[in-house]
């Protein structure tokens, strides 16, 4: 009976420490440990993060969340410096008032590597419209597209009213009609006042402006069209988004 009675013990004591386990080593404690290591490590994390950003404005430089990189003080004023060389107040923009990178493009309206590049320009100026200015210049091609010097002048007719950008785009997808009867209905179609655009179109109001845009082209030696001027590189050609993601991103990093 000894024996039995000595078995019987150690096996409630072996089940009473059973129910016993240390706080950690049950499933629940394990849970709560994972927890806490999360939030330490959460709270590690996001600690450096504010203790890098306040460092960086420490020393002037200011975020871009659309390329996530800091730029210095002496970067931005570099790159507004270069953005302000080639701007001029009276050609059509769209994107930043006071842009870090300017983009002046060399186009015609009659060429299809023009109108291609036209979806992936919009999407540039969506995503780095904050940082970027892009400049339409014409850059007429007479000698291989007829009519096109009056459409260029059209686009500045709408221009005046305000309806350049949606004007442009009634002329990239209508490059076969650019007599001047369809460019009057162009122009009709978008509600403006059409006796003063019909006005500015017969008189070729602009002619002189849109011959100084072609002729500071061939100064700086643009030969085709699109041609682009990105912070005064010269850029010839379409160019992909992809590719303008990266154009911007070396510039904003001094390496363009």
């Amino acid at each position: 009976m000894g024996v039995d009675n000595k078995i019987k013990e150690r096996v409630s004591d072996a089940v009473v420490r059973s129910y016993y386990k240390p706080w950690y080593k049950r499933v629940s404690g394990r849970i709560f440990l994972a927890i806490m290591a999360v939030v330490v490590i959460s709270s590690l994390y996001f600690g450096i993060k504010v203790a890098i950003g306040y460092f960086h404005v420490q020393k002037g430089e200011s975020y871009y969340e659309e390329l996530n990189m800091w730029l210095t003080l002496p970067q931005q004023e570099a790159n507004q410096k270069l953005a302000a060389d080639i701007m001029t107040d009276d050609d059509p923009w769209l994107g930043a008032e006071n842009p870090i990178i300017s983009i002046v493009a060399f186009e015609s309206f009659s060429c299809p590597f023009c109108q291609a590049d036209q979806a992936n320009i919009k999407r540039v100026i969506e995503k780095f419209g904050s940082l970027v200015r892009f400049t339409s210049k014409d850059f007429t091609t007479e000698n291989i597209h007829p009519g096109v010097f009056e459409a260029h002048l059209a686009a500045s007719c709408a221009n005046e009213q305000e309806v350049y950008w949606d004007y442009r785009d009634i002329l990239y997808d209508n490059q076969e009609s650019f007599d001047k009867k369809s460019l009057k209905l162009f122009a009709k179609n978008l509600g403006i006042n059409i006796f003063q655009f019909d006005k500015c179109l017969d008189e070729e109001k602009y002619g002189n402006e849109i011959r100084q845009d072609k002729a500071e082209g061939v100064d700086l030696e643009v030969e085709g069209t699109p041609t682009y001027i990105v912070n005064g590189n010269i850029i010839p050609g379409g160019i992909s988004y992809e590719m303008w993601e990266e154009i911007i991103g070396y510039i904003l990093k001094g390496e363009l």
